[in-house]
């Protein structure tokens, strides 16, 4: 789409992906927190969203990339993995053309619902209204150091039972799209991630996905219990597992188990979260909660 403003909305496959790490740095350059990447961890980013190039948007202005839009798709959900306006070109009303694109090439895709996560105070939260999209819940960063505690713990618990458990866990507190098991699949099988599960009379009711030994950092990939019980227990084999870790767990819904335990034992807010959703189409095959 082309305007005769000089504007333009195309494709993100018409860049390559160091163009694209590029106009991403440029886009969130001045953010909330820091989102810088390589063309590495751009590319690993692009894979654990199941980002889409050919539905995902590029904006730009007289022959200039400006903007990005960058869009993850599961069957007929769809997720905004990235959206972001160069310093250069802010404040010019080019997010809401941009915005605007997107959600016309989702439905075009037959795209049924689209979801994304804002920061709270980000102003962009308002565009997004503009845009149509509802606000579902908040979803809490939070950070802990808890003292080492002895728990009996598989660390490798076999992919079918923690594809079982997730499955299960999902009913209880759905997860973000970067926490479904697809993500959580590519974590383990292509990062080497280490799963860590807490077991209850036999069964699996807890469990965390660790980056790899070594890798210097406590962001879990993903963590999730099937009751408050559980998720302490979680807590616990964590330190164990990982004496002295500082732990960060991202976008954990609010009112979830683990996000109960961790609380009530201090764990420390970092930002927060709101999830929004576009509905595109009636048919939707995966409604959320």
């Amino acid at each position: 789409m082309q305007n005769s403003s000089g504007m333009a909305v195309v494709p993100a496959t018409d860049f390559s992906h160091g163009e694209l790490t590029a106009l991403w740095n440029r886009a969130y350059e001045g953010y909330f927190v820091p989102v810088a990447f390589d063309e590495q961890r751009f590319e690993r980013h692009l894979r654990r969203g199941d980002v889409d190039l050919t539905l995902s948007r590029v904006l730009a202005v007289d022959g200039a990339a400006c903007g990005i839009s960058l869009v993850g798709r599961r069957g007929q959900r769809a997720y905004l993995a990235g959206f972001g306006i160069a310093d250069s070109h802010r404040r010019q009303g080019l997010a809401g053309q941009l915005i605007k694109s997107q959600a016309a090439a989702l439905s075009h895709a037959g795209i049924a619902l689209a979801i994304l996560e804002v920061i709270e105070q980000n102003p962009a939260r308002t565009l997004y209204r503009r845009a149509g999209f509802k606000e579902l819940r908040m979803l809490d960063v939070r950070e802990w150091s808890f003292e080492k505690h002895r728990r009996k713990a598989s660390t490798r618990p076999e992919p079918a039972a923690l594809q079982q458990l997730h499955r299960a866990c999902a009913e209880v507190c759905r997860p973000t799209w970067r926490r479904e098991w697809p993500t959580v699949l590519d974590a383990l099988v292509r990062e080497h991630a280490v799963a860590l599960g807490v077991w209850r009379d036999d069964t699996l009711c807890a469990y965390a996905v660790m980056p790899p030994p070594g890798d210097g950092q406590g962001a879990l990939l993903d963590a999730a219990a099937l009751d408050e019980t559980a998720a302490h227990e979680l807590l616990d084999a964590l330190a164990t597992a990982r004496p002295g870790t500082r732990w960060r767990l991202v976008d954990e819904p609010e009112g979830s188990p683990l996000l109960r335990a961790a609380s009530a034992r201090g764990a420390v807010p970092v930002i927060r979260q709101v999830e929004m959703a576009l509905t595109l189409h009636q048919d939707n095959d995966a409604p959320l909660a």
